[in-house]
């Protein structure tokens, strides 16, 4: 009944990466960032999971969520999982599991001064160990299992009304290599950080502006040859809350995607505008 002790079994998201745990109606933004979510593309793998939250951690949750923060949806303050590793609606490949560990902390910062009071900063820590075999381009998946390894650290400072959100991950996985015409291990390194606002009354309803800068150097095993993927962008935006139900969000972003293969130079630079409307239940 308190929740501290839970198991997931079957396809389920992964606890790597706080943002790659967050619905779409719990996420600021539109979308996830490309270094956090490289790790588990679809967010979700076969296996079984164990979660555990302290009975504290989980008044703090709770207190949050009644204030109507941004959660990442309760997926222990500590979580232990082994998959297939190969990748949603994917079958097992090597006979090897991916396994993952996370742990997350909230930390109430109202004995640091009427500054902080009621602020909550929220750090943790994921690890990831796999092997994996990507798809290529003659068909089927490659005979040789890469290495796919990560660590990532986050920092969330919930905003009660100014906040911070970063995440960062370093690692070594499976990229195309075009001068040797194959695909190898290689390191790769990204993530994000974000700062947002909010304002709980206005003539338009509660509303939190934001600014994201992300970036990532690595390979993107979900794709055909694990191409090569260099992201940078910056990306400003506003989400609007009208009634508690509905949410607008307008974003603008400045992006630079370099995802080169075989076949291609794969460079892209544009300005990108877009709204979402959600209604949530």
């Amino acid at each position: 009944a308190d929740r501290r002790f839970r198991f997931r079994f079957g396809q389920q998201k992964v606890p790597f990466g706080w943002e790659n745990l967050q619905s779409s109606s719990n996420r600021l933004t539109l979308d996830r960032s490309d270094g956090i979510n490289s790790a588990i593309p679809g967010e979700r793998d076969l296996g079984v999971t164990a979660f555990f939250t302290p009975a504290a951690v989980q008044r703090i949750w709770d207190r949050l969520e009644d204030d109507g923060q941004k959660l990442f949806g309760n997926y222990g303050a500590f979580g232990l999982g082994l998959y297939n590793g190969q990748g949603v609606n994917r079958p097992e490949r090597n006979n090897d599991l991916m396994s993952v560990a996370m742990a997350t902390w909230p930390f109430e910062l109202d004995g640091l001064g009427t500054t902080f009071a009621g602020q909550v900063l929220e750090v943790g820590a994921s690890g990831m160990r796999n092997r994996v075999r990507p798809e290529i381009r003659t068909g089927g998946v490659s005979d040789a299992s890469f290495r796919d390894d990560r660590v990532g650290v986050h920092l969330i400072l919930y905003p009660q009304p100014f906040g911070l959100q970063a995440e960062w991950n370093w690692g070594r996985g499976p990229e195309y290599d075009p001068l040797l015409g194959t695909i190898r291990t290689r390191s790769l390194s990204g993530g994000y950080v974000q700062a947002m606002g909010r304002v709980r009354q206005s003539p338009l309803g509660p509303f939190m502006p934001y600014v994201r800068w992300q970036t990532y150097r690595g390979g993107w095993k979900a794709i055909v040859n694990a191409p090569r993927l260099e992201t940078d962008e910056i990306e400003l935006g506003i989400e609007f809350q009208p009634i508690e139900e509905l949410e607008l969000t307008l974003a603008y972003a400045d992006m630079t995607r370099r995802e080169a293969d075989e076949r291609r130079f794969g460079r892209a630079e544009g300005d990108v505008i877009r709204a979402q409307l959600q209604w949530n239940y």
